[in-house]
């Protein structure tokens, strides 16, 4: 059955003000079940009366959106003018270009493109502009965005496929870019993806779905009789010493040496590369000789080259720093990271005035590199003073933005999914002051993440106070006196794991304000002998902290005191941790910036630099970055714990 808009009351009776308030939250709850369910009819008799509330567009968008095929364009236009700006009238405009490319609607489509506010490049979506770019013969556009999107380590949407046989029949797109896609798709060790790709080569020789199976499953034994006198068969050898490599370095040096030999010099170059790599992440002191047989600094992807810097800062080689950043692209080399690192190069270098520069550009900077650079610079951070606070007047003036309005409704609802894109959107384009404004609006609503979100859009005007709230201290500081644990950096690592949503919970199940998994959870509560502990218990904000707290400074001091080691074990494991550690003593900076991790590298990096800031508000604490990071020591070292199956 077919409903549009007609089947929905469309004048503006504030029908709402009828019917009680929580009986329409409950109708507009039982009314987005049953959207999910293709129950149409019931998500029209339920929500006839939300007709002038904040929320009315939210079942027009269901009902139009699960019948975007067959919608007429005038109720598609009617939606899209009477909520024009807003973000589901984007997302169904989204929606609308691609039924319209899937139809070959071009027409209708190029009129609606410009008016699309978010797309995303390598998207379904975009794919359908370079179609239309392709019926327009815009030759130069579909170079220009679409030959770029063929190197992809994974497949593209079925929109796309079009696009690549335009450029292939060109000239644009060659038998060497099917071989280079190849590589990358076996690089990240998608076999599959990559034999889906032969039927382009003809199926070439020495090279078939079976072997790259079979090398997946066993590199060594997957690697017997390869023609490595045919191109298929030399790509089959350096797929299985990348795959070796990618779980033993050792492993994959094995296999190279007894492949490399028949391997023409090129490609024996990329295998050590690829080598380099793996042994960096694995940590291992060798990826430098590694990497000096293989490819230039230029000829580096982007990801190798960064680890082959991470390489050298725990081998202590300034000089391999220096020039494997420097043969980082413009727009990397500006990445703060690469930025800091460069400017200690140039300081162990001697070019003291170069370091000095760059470290001056940084410390204005309200980061983990910022606050380094401004300890390079003998300074020690404070938090700015505040000095502006939004009038009652311009706390109004944000409320009444449709998309704030929005997101607190929905917030209300306990629609965290809905309520959070509504709030970013209604942030786009604010001033500092709005956003600082919108901040204290949040902070008020108990909405801390949002809180944060928007206090740290701003761009010259800030408010530490809102950037780093400190909520639910009646609770945290009571357990962290009890255990004689930092309270700043408990602070930190709460803002970085829950951005204190007390309902927080992770995909992997971590739950909380200091998101706990339910075992380690267990564990924590046994130890501390809490006979009446349920599972269910996790959830309540003293629990959590009660149980958080305690865990994290079992960790710590486990891990000799260390507190960067025992960030990281919070949020990867202490095995983990101890592993990450340097045959020597290691500065806890290069430490941190060597996590093999990129999701825990960040997290320690910026829990680390949150406790300073809350160090600064509470006035007490640690408010030096570098002592607070220290010097981890060796592995040899007898300073920590050994383990006792903590998990």
């Amino acid at each position: 059955m077919k409903l549009f808009h007609t089947l929905i009351p469309t004048t503006l009776l504030t029908l709402a003000a009828l019917a009680p308030q929580a009986a329409l939250i409950d109708d507009m709850r039982k009314a987005r079940d049953f959207a999910g369910r293709g129950q149409l009819e019931k998500v029209v008799e339920l929500t006839a009366n939300t007709d002038g509330t904040a929320l009315e567009m939210y079942p027009r968008y269901w009902i139009i959106s699960a019948q975007i095929d067959e919608m007429p364009e005038s109720e598609l236009n009617f939606f899209l003018e009477r909520y024009a700006g807003s973000v589901l009238a984007d997302r169904l405009r989204g929606e609308w270009l691609k039924s319209l490319g899937k139809r070959g609607q071009w027409t209708l489509f190029e009129r609606e493109w410009p008016r699309l506010i978010q797309w995303e490049a390598g998207s379904e979506l975009h794919c359908y502009r370079l179609q239309l770019a392709q019926q327009r013969n815009d030759v130069r556009l579909l170079q220009r965005e679409g030959r770029p999107l063929w190197f992809s380590a994974r497949g593209r949407s079925d929109a796309c496929a079009p696009i690549f046989e335009a450029l292939f029949d060109s000239g644009s797109l060659r038998q060497d870019d099917v071989w280079a896609r190849i590589r990358l798709a076996l690089e990240a060790n998608s076999p599959d993806f990559a034999a889906q790709l032969l039927p382009r080569l003809n199926n070439p020789a020495g090279l078939d779905r079976e072997r790259l199976q079979a090398i997946a499953a066993n590199p060594a034994k997957g690697s017997k009789g390869l023609a490595l006198n045919s191109r298929g068969g030399r790509e089959a050898a350096l797929f299985a010493i990348n795959r070796a490599g990618r779980t033993n370095a050792a492993a994959g040096l094995v296999l190279l040496q007894q492949l490399g030999g028949d391997l023409p010099e090129a490609e024996r170059r990329y295998a050590w590369s690829r080598l380099g790599y793996h042994a960096a992440r694995q940590l291992r002191p060798e990826a430098l000789d590694y990497y000096a047989r293989g490819l230039s600094l230029k000829e580096l992807d982007d990801e190798s080259r960064d680890w082959l810097v991470r390489s050298a800062l725990r081998a202590g080689d300034w000089k391999q720093v220096a020039a494997a950043i420097d043969a980082m692209p413009a727009e990397e080399q500006k990445e703060a990271a690469w930025r800091y690192w460069r400017a200690r190069a140039h300081a162990q270098a001697g070019q003291v005035p170069e370091a000095n520069r760059r470290y001056v550009e940084l410390a204005g900077e309200h980061h983990f590199y910022g606050l380094l650079a401004r300890e390079e610079l003998g300074a020690i951070a404070e938090v700015p003073q505040v000095g502006y606070k939004p009038s009652a007047a311009e706390l109004q003036a944000v409320r009444q933005i449709p998309s704030v309005e929005r997101a607190l409704a929905l917030n209300d609802l306990e629609w965290r999914t809905e309520a959070l894109r509504e709030w970013n959107w209604g942030m786009r384009g604010l001033s500092d002051h709005q956003l600082l404004a919108a901040a204290e609006v949040a902070r008020q609503s108990r909405w801390y993440d949002r809180a944060i979100y928007s206090a740290e859009r701003t761009r010259e005007l800030h408010d530490f106070g809102l950037r780093f709230l400190a909520p639910y201290r009646d609770v945290t500081q009571v357990y962290a006196r009890q255990i004689d644990l930092d309270e700043a950096w408990v602070y930190g690592l709460i803002r970085q794991e829950s951005r204190f949503v007390t309902v927080a919970k992770s995909s992997v199940g971590a739950q909380g304000l200091m998101q706990l998994m339910p075992a380690t959870a267990s564990w924590v509560a046994k130890k501390m002998g809490m006979r009446d502990y349920t599972p269910a218990a996790v959830n309540e904000i003293g629990t959590n902290v009660q149980l958080g707290t305690y865990y994290l400074k079992h960790v710590l001091q486990s891990l000799g005191d260390q507190p960067v080691m025992a960030t990281a074990a919070y949020n990867a494991g202490p095995g983990r941790a101890r592993n990450w550690r340097a045959d020597h003593a290691l500065e806890g900076a290069i430490y941190a910036e060597s996590i093999p991790f990129s999701e825990t590298r960040d997290y320690v990096k910026k829990v680390m630099a949150n406790a300073i800031y809350y160090a600064q508000a509470f006035g007490r604490g640690e408010t030096s970055l570098k002592k607070r990071l220290g010097t981890i020591p060796g592995r040899a070292s007898n300073d920590l714990a050994i383990e006792d199956g903590t998990p």
